[in-house]
């Protein structure tokens, strides 16, 4: 699960539309989006939606995925654009501690590309998925520093493409 501090800390913004797809995709816990709901509260929202979520527990998933629904349906940003958000803020998460072997932080990264749906611009490479590298030339440290780095870039670049299309 990530965070919406993790979102934040890419300069993402925070929408009703990005929450309800992270719980959705059981990517955003409902304590995550509570807490969200008494911000917006403490800085002045006072719509009845965002005092409902406020005041709600997890065990209020139903009503929860209701009132984020409404929400999310007044406002403009394209699901894609939400659901890019939540992956790059996965695949964010995943960087921060890069792995000392090799072979873990391949298979790391593998797992992760393939829980995200291996998205045609995705960064990595699978061993041996449309392509004939062998097992002994991927799982080298040098191979694991090139995707590591590859992700990296593809991040910095999916985040600026994100915070210039936001709407």
């Amino acid at each position: 699960m990530i965070k919406i501090a993790d979102i934040k800390g890419l300069k993402l913004n925070i929408t009703w539309k990005l929450l309800y797809r992270g719980l959705l995709e059981k990517q955003i816990s409902i304590n995550e989006i509570v807490e969200y709901a008494k911000e917006q509260l403490e800085k002045g929202e006072d719509r009845i939606e965002i005092c409902e979520l406020a005041g709600s527990g997890d065990y209020d998933l139903e009503d929860v995925m209701d009132t984020l629904y409404e929400l999310a349906n007044e406002e403009e940003n394209p699901d894609d654009i939400e659901d890019r958000k939540i992956r790059a803020a996965r695949v964010n998460k995943f960087l921060k501690d890069k792995n000392t072997n090799c072979i873990d932080g391949l298979m790391g990264l593998t797992e992760l590309w393939l829980e995200l749906g291996y998205t045609a611009d995705s960064p990595h490479i699978i061993q041996g998925k449309d392509n004939s590298i062998s097992p002994m030339e991927y799982y080298t440290d040098a191979n694991y520093n090139y995707l590591y780095e590859k992700n990296k870039h593809w991040l910095k670049d999916e985040v600026y493409f994100l915070i210039h299309n936001e709407k």
